[in-house]
């Protein structure tokens, strides 16, 4: 089963970069595969990663839907879902991407859901590491399968709605089904002098400090003009991941 590393943060904290920037890090420095999965029903993990997707777990579920009655003889949706699973993964070299896509509309998913999340937790058993970048909450998370959350990673800037946000995270983590290991809260684009006033607001949430990712411009414009955050190398931002990756040992 793969090492899982789960980002999580209110939207607009950076918590997709901090994803790509993970998965960079694992991409140059780790030994195995790596499965990144982009659970954020926005969906711009795969443009930061520079990795272009044609087709969505979302977009599965509406054409399964779509197609039930049209099904050929023998073919089941187990069958169908399993198939068009592996359609949707996009390979590159070491890295491969899933990218759930929208969320739910008014149709029942409940069956073809759980089909989902049971062929993605197969999935992930081909895997040495899984990156995932989550929504602004954890709820999709505790109706998943078994799999463990070997590393949590919370984000926040200096947005009081960041540290909410954080603190919910913090005190939904022990109603969800996944066994979380470790947990850690990570700053993002704080200024200096502000980093102490922020760890203090996380002083009472139960997540372990991990460091402070300073503002790069370098990687603000590679994400401006829209280009793989792989070009980026020796840049603040990357050197810090580096470095807080080292601290929870993923060499």
């Amino acid at each position: 089963m793969a090492k899982t590393i789960v980002v999580a943060g209110k939207g607009g904290t950076g918590k997709t970069t901090v994803a790509a920037l993970i998965v960079k890090h694992l991409k140059e420095h780790a030994d195995g595969s790596i499965l990144a999965l982009d659970a954020d029903p926005d969906a711009n993990l795969a443009t930061v990663l520079g990795i272009p997707v044609d087709k969505t777990i979302g977009d599965l579920r509406e054409e399964t839907l779509r197609a039930m009655k049209d099904f050929p003889p023998g073919m089941s949706k187990a069958n169908y879902i399993e198939a068009g699973l592996h359609q949707i993964v996009v390979e590159t070299e070491k890295v491969d991407l899933i990218t759930m896509g929208r969320g739910e509309g008014p149709s029942c998913y409940c069956y073809i859901n759980n089909l989902l999340r049971k062929f993605a937790d197969y999935l992930m058993a081909s895997y040495d590491w899984m990156v995932m970048d989550t929504e602004a909450g954890l709820e999709h998370l505790s109706r998943r399968t078994a799999s463990r959350i070997d590393n949590l990673i919370v984000v926040v800037n200096e947005s009081p709605l960041a540290m909410d946000c954080a603190r919910r995270i913090d005190e939904l983590i022990p109603t969800i089904k996944n066994p979380v290991k470790r947990k850690f809260l990570v700053l993002n684009n704080v200024r200096e002098e502000r980093i102490e006033t922020v760890k203090q607001k996380a002083a009472g949430l139960d997540l372990e400090y991990l460091g402070c990712i300073p503002f790069d411009s370098a990687l603000e414009q590679l994400v401006f003009e829209g280009e793989s955050i792989y070009k980026l190398d020796g840049s603040p931002a990357t050197l810090t991941i580096d470095e807080m990756m080292q601290t929870i040992g993923v060499e």
